[in-house]
Protein backbone atom coordinates (compact mmCIF):
# COMPACT_ATOMS: atom_id res chain seq x y z
CA UNK A 1 0.00 0.00 0.00
CA UNK A 2 1.27 3.46 -0.90
CA UNK A 3 0.42 5.36 2.28
CA UNK A 4 1.26 8.71 0.72
CA UNK A 5 -0.92 8.30 -2.40
CA UNK A 6 -3.29 11.25 -2.60
CA UNK A 7 -1.79 12.83 0.51
CA UNK A 8 -1.67 16.63 0.30
CA UNK A 9 0.43 18.77 2.60
CA UNK A 10 -0.96 22.04 3.90
CA UNK A 11 0.74 25.18 5.15
CA UNK A 12 -1.34 25.44 8.33
CA UNK A 13 0.73 23.12 10.49
CA UNK A 14 4.18 21.58 10.66
CA UNK A 15 4.78 18.94 7.99
CA UNK A 16 6.00 16.30 10.43
CA UNK A 17 2.71 16.53 12.36
CA UNK A 18 0.80 16.03 9.12
CA UNK A 19 2.80 12.87 8.45
CA UNK A 20 2.13 11.59 11.96
CA UNK A 21 -1.59 12.29 11.61
CA UNK A 22 -1.73 10.51 8.23
CA UNK A 23 -0.21 7.34 9.68
CA UNK A 24 -2.54 7.52 12.69
CA UNK A 25 -5.60 7.98 10.48
CA UNK A 26 -4.64 5.01 8.33
CA UNK A 27 -4.11 2.89 11.44
CA UNK A 28 -7.41 3.95 13.02
CA UNK A 29 -9.36 3.26 9.83
CA UNK A 30 -7.81 -0.18 9.40
CA UNK A 31 -6.17 0.72 6.10
CA UNK A 32 -2.70 0.25 7.62
CA UNK A 33 -2.73 -2.99 9.60
CA UNK A 34 -0.47 -3.83 12.52
CA UNK A 35 2.81 -5.24 11.22
CA UNK A 36 2.78 -3.25 7.97
CA UNK A 37 6.01 -1.75 6.69
CA UNK A 38 6.34 1.98 6.14
CA UNK A 39 8.42 3.35 3.30
CA UNK A 40 11.94 4.34 4.27
CA UNK A 41 12.57 7.87 5.41
CA UNK A 42 14.42 8.64 2.18
CA UNK A 43 11.67 7.16 0.00
CA UNK A 44 9.03 9.18 1.84
CA UNK A 45 11.07 12.38 1.59
CA UNK A 46 11.62 11.87 -2.13
CA UNK A 47 7.98 11.02 -2.83
CA UNK A 48 6.63 14.01 -0.90
CA UNK A 49 9.50 16.31 -1.92
CA UNK A 50 10.32 17.24 1.66
CA UNK A 51 13.43 17.25 3.81
CA UNK A 52 14.46 13.79 5.09
CA UNK A 53 14.93 15.32 8.55
CA UNK A 54 11.22 16.14 8.58
CA UNK A 55 10.36 12.52 7.89
CA UNK A 56 12.84 11.43 10.56
CA UNK A 57 11.10 13.70 13.08
CA UNK A 58 7.69 12.21 12.20
CA UNK A 59 8.90 8.61 12.41
CA UNK A 60 10.65 9.38 15.71
CA UNK A 61 7.42 10.74 17.18
CA UNK A 62 5.54 7.63 16.04
CA UNK A 63 8.23 5.51 17.69
CA UNK A 64 7.97 7.53 20.92
CA UNK A 65 4.20 7.02 20.91
CA UNK A 66 4.73 3.26 20.54
CA UNK A 67 3.16 3.04 17.08
CA UNK A 68 6.30 2.27 15.11
CA UNK A 69 9.37 0.12 15.59
CA UNK A 70 12.49 0.54 13.51
CA UNK A 71 15.41 -1.81 13.07
CA UNK A 72 17.84 -2.68 10.30
CA UNK A 73 14.94 -4.16 8.31
CA UNK A 74 12.96 -0.92 8.24
CA UNK A 75 10.03 0.67 10.05
CA UNK A 76 7.13 -1.55 11.07
CA UNK A 77 3.76 -0.44 12.39
CA UNK A 78 3.23 -1.65 15.94
CA UNK A 79 -0.34 -1.03 17.02
CA UNK A 80 -1.94 -3.72 19.16
CA UNK A 81 -5.70 -3.51 19.81
CA UNK A 82 -5.30 -1.55 23.07
CA UNK A 83 -3.18 1.09 21.33
CA UNK A 84 -5.58 1.17 18.40
CA UNK A 85 -8.51 1.92 20.71
CA UNK A 86 -6.57 4.75 22.37
CA UNK A 87 -5.61 6.10 18.95
CA UNK A 88 -9.22 6.12 17.72
CA UNK A 89 -10.33 7.96 20.85
CA UNK A 90 -7.57 10.53 20.36
CA UNK A 91 -8.51 11.18 16.74
CA UNK A 92 -12.24 11.38 17.47
CA UNK A 93 -11.60 13.85 20.29
CA UNK A 94 -9.39 16.01 18.02
CA UNK A 95 -12.03 15.96 15.30
CA UNK A 96 -14.74 16.94 17.77
CA UNK A 97 -12.70 19.76 19.26
CA UNK A 98 -11.94 21.17 15.81
CA UNK A 99 -15.64 21.07 14.93
CA UNK A 100 -16.58 22.78 18.19
CA UNK A 101 -13.95 25.52 17.65
CA UNK A 102 -15.35 26.19 14.18
CA UNK A 103 -18.95 26.22 15.43
CA UNK A 104 -18.05 28.65 18.21
CA UNK A 105 -16.24 30.93 15.76
CA UNK A 106 -19.51 31.09 13.81
CA UNK A 107 -21.35 31.74 17.10
CA UNK A 108 -23.61 28.74 16.63
CA UNK A 109 -25.62 27.72 19.65
CA UNK A 110 -25.44 24.22 21.08
CA UNK A 111 -28.96 23.60 19.81
CA UNK A 112 -28.02 24.72 16.30
CA UNK A 113 -25.03 22.37 16.33
CA UNK A 114 -27.11 19.42 17.53
CA UNK A 115 -29.74 20.21 14.90
CA UNK A 116 -27.11 20.41 12.19
CA UNK A 117 -25.54 17.10 13.23
CA UNK A 118 -28.94 15.41 13.34
CA UNK A 119 -29.83 16.74 9.90
CA UNK A 120 -26.51 15.76 8.31
CA UNK A 121 -26.33 12.34 9.96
Amino acid sequence: MDIWAGFQLNRKEPVYLQLVRRVKQLLASGQLPDGSSLPSRRETAAQLEINPNTVQKAYKQLEEEGLLTTDSGGSIVSCPEKSLQRLREELVREMGMEFIRSAKELRLSFQEVVGLLSELW
